[in-house]
């Protein structure tokens, strides 16, 4: 949603200078058309951005030479992303590396392995944060032989929520070595469903 508003109205500030009418014409629900009307948004998104300076994270937009290129070329690709750790491995060759949270033996095996062989080749691993295939590829990306594996954590919560907990070390690593970014806010918690319009962000990483 917030992208779909940047390509109508142009700029941040021509969308909170929008009348009430030019917002809701976009179909937002009303309370969010609203708080944008009233500036609501724009004083979040002040705090917000006062807790990305204390924090040790990067806010990049889809206007910066280090928005990575192919996300950018999606149909709707996230205004912004935070981002924890090497902002360069964004823009190098990738695979992602996906699966069940409660595989066989095997499939951990396997999911380790081919983490650790592809990174030895010069890929950049990319999953998510969940136990399971996506862990074991997390590890296998940091096993790498000469500290040749980068990997990038893709969270669906805000970067600073560790989640699930058990991962605590696994993240460390990830943002030592590699990358975390997420475009959900600050403090923002897993769910099944986040709205965009409460988040300010649109579709994830794909």
């Amino acid at each position: 949603m917030a992208g779909k508003l940047l390509r109508e109205f142009g700029s941040p500030e021509a969308i909170f200078n929008a009348s009430l009418t030019a917002l809701e014409a976009q179909n937002l629900p009303a309370p969010v058309a609203q708080a944008i009307h009233t500036r609501q948004a724009l004083n979040d998104a002040a705090r917000e951005l006062a807790e990305v300076e204390q924090s040790r994270c990067r806010l990049i937009n889809w206007a910066e030479d280090s928005y990575p290129h192919l996300l950018r070329q999606i149909y709707d690709p996230p205004p912004l992303l935070y981002v924890k750790g090497n902002l360069e491995l964004l823009d190098r060759h990738s695979i992602a590396i996906v699966g069940a949270r409660r595989p066989t033996p095997y499939g951990n095996q396997m999911a380790e392995r081919l983490g650790r062989d592809l990174a030895e080749r010069g890929l950049v691993i990319v999953s998510g944060p969940a136990p399971g295939i996506d862990s074991c590829a997390h590890r296998g990306a940091l096993a790498a032989r000469k500290g040749q594996g980068a990997t990038i954590g893709v969270l669906g919560c805000g970067i600073d929520v560790i989640y699930p907990k058990e991962n605590k070390k696994v993240f460390a690593e990830i943002e030592e070595r590699g990358a975390m970014i997420s475009e959900f806010p600050l403090g923002a918690f897993p769910a099944p469903r986040i709205s965009p319009c409460a988040t300010g962000s649109s579709q994830g990483w794909r």
